[in-house]
């Protein structure tokens, strides 16, 4: 059986509260060996590393930006705590979701950038990789990141453009590619996806949103980790490889982003 990490899941999502269980053992019989959950604000953290743990599963830290209406300066140094504190958990494998997003135009955009940088120098401190959220916001995430460069990690759901791609991937950055991919109108994501150097892309399915196209025609718009298997089989016929070599080389860069996966799968290093 092919090997799958999910490099991007809201596993802690109230959708998946009568279910949970269910979900993860329907991506575990696919071959999913893993998940990383990303967590959304101060309030869910202990939920996501609870999951994490109930499940033998991975989980980030962070505050999206979405949520940084209601965060509040404290949550930053509550942040760098349970971030110190969870260096000695080896189910916690780095920072996100964060980001900034000017595609929710009541945002407050001087907040956002705020709580970024602030957690870029976090995750500085520690060596830790970012899961990145982007929504038109390239030009912005690329500021910060470059004055405060960082372990890499992965630009979640990167629907950019070639320069975009460039700049990202030159401050070592992966590129996470989930359900947009499988429309047939996902020109640039599917170009990226087909042309990115072998090392540079990662599947991820951003549980449960983004639904793939077949979900979208079924009427089930919950994605599920188990939908991976769907891109990487997507991802084998557009790079023209075997779905065997799709599996393997994604598997390999999700342990690149990030390196404290292998803390729990040793076998893989």
């Amino acid at each position: 059986m092919y090997q799958w990490i999910d490099t991007h899941s809201h596993l802690q999502a109230d959708v998946f509260d009568s279910d949970l269980y269910e979900v993860v053992a329907r991506a575990r019989a696919a071959g999913v060996i893993d998940i990383v959950i990303c967590a959304g604000s101060r309030n869910d953290w202990d939920r996501c590393a609870e999951i994490a743990h109930d499940c033998n599963l991975s989980y980030t830290l962070g505050i999206h930006p979405l949520f940084t209406p209601e965060a509040q300066e404290e949550d930053l140094a509550a942040l760098e705590s349970k971030v110190q504190a969870a260096m000695e958990d080896p189910h916690f494998v780095g920072i996100g979701e964060v980001g900034i997003d000017c595609y929710v135009g009541t945002l407050d955009d001087e907040k956002q950038e705020h709580f970024f940088a602030r957690q870029l120098r976090i995750a500085r401190r520690f060596d830790l990789p970012l899961s990145v959220h982007i929504r038109r916001s390239s030009s912005r995430l690329l500021k910060y990141l470059n004055r405060t460069p960082v372990a890499g990690g992965v630009i979640h759901a990167f629907n950019g453009s070639q320069d975009e791609y460039d700049r990202f991937a030159k401050l070592g950055f992966h590129f996470g590619f989930g359900g947009a991919s499988t429309y047939d109108g996902s020109l640039r994501i599917r170009h990226h996806l087909s042309a990115s150097p072998q090392s540079a892309w990662v599947l991820e399915t951003d549980a449960p949103d983004i639904p793939s196209s077949r979900r979208r025609d079924e009427g089930n718009l919950r994605t599920e980790p188990v939908d991976i298997v769907e891109t990487g089989e997507l991802a084998a016929a557009l790079r023209g490889i075997s779905v065997q070599e799709a599996s393997e080389t994604a598997l390999r860069n999700a342990l690149r982003a990030f390196p404290r996966l292998l803390l729990r799968h040793p076998e893989l290093s």
